[in-house]
């Protein structure tokens, strides 16, 4: 049991524990499956406000701990070595998911879509913990990325949250004023937050990033991948609202 909640970085120990197939797929199932119980019940929901400010205030207390936890563990292994800041994208997502389920922000909404969802899901189908299923660690990246999931779905689902081009290029902006920021702090500290560098030696660390040309020249494709991303996520929340907003009136009509 004390080995549990060992949590040294499997960057720094070079040793990754590789997944089952079932610890692979039974999480995805599970957000999947919270998904489609959220989007079925999301009428009712809308109608109990008490019900939604619980659901909020819990969940939100859930992922803090959940996501404080993770920096707690590794304050107690590295104490302010730079492993400890919060700067990778899902982080960043995760800690405005957090206040976004407290006061409902727009702007947050709109950030948490774009980068928590789709950076959430990535993160899924590409999970690089390096702990399996015997290991805490195991549990706190699953529950925190399958909330950052969550939470942007919760919010169009039941506050009839949609992304607004002015948020959405605000979200944009935003997004790329970090890129700016990491690569800066990157290359003066020797790290690799958001996977912004121009250190060849990092190759050995992603060597996928071969593929995509190399160092520096990888940025170009991830710049292209970003645009096609955000663009992409807002029209397919678009048909989603607009079918949304016809499904209401038919209701009306249905009740006139």
């Amino acid at each position: 049991m004390k080995d549990f909640f060992t949590y040294e970085s499997p960057y720094r120990t070079g040793n990754f524990i590789t997944l089952s197939i079932f610890e692979y797929i039974l999480p995805i199932a599970l957000i999947l499956l919270f998904a489609i119980v959220l989007i079925h019940y999301r009428n009712k929901i809308k109608t109990l406000h008490k019900v939604d400010s619980r659901i909020r205030i819990i969940v939100g207390s859930i992922f803090l701990i959940i996501y404080a936890s993770h920096y707690l563990l590794r304050f107690n292994l590295y104490q302010f070595d730079s492993i400890i800041l919060p700067f990778q994208l899902c982080s960043i997502s995760m800690f405005l998911a957090i206040i976004l389920l407290y006061t409902k922000n727009k702007v947050l909404y709109s950030f948490v879509l774009y980068t928590g969802f789709l950076g959430g899901i990535i993160s899924l189908l590409t999970p690089i913990i390096g702990y399996d299923a015997s290991y805490y660690r195991y549990y706190q990246f699953y529950i925190a990325h399958g909330l950052l999931i969550l939470t942007p779905i919760y919010f169009t689902a039941v506050h009839d949250f949609y992304p607004k081009y002015k948020d959405t290029i605000i979200a944009f902006y935003i997004f790329q004023g970090l890129i700016v920021f990491m690569g800066i702090f990157n290359y003066f500290n020797g790290t690799d937050f958001m996977f912004v560098f121009l250190d060849a030696t990092k190759i050995e660390k992603f060597p996928l990033i071969r593929y995509f040309g190399g160092i520096p020249f990888y940025i170009i494709p991830g710049e292209i991948a970003v645009v096609l991303s955000f663009y992409g996520m807002y029209q397919i929340m678009r048909k989603i609202e607009k079918q949304s907003v016809g499904d209401k009136k038919e209701v009306t009509y249905e009740v006139v």
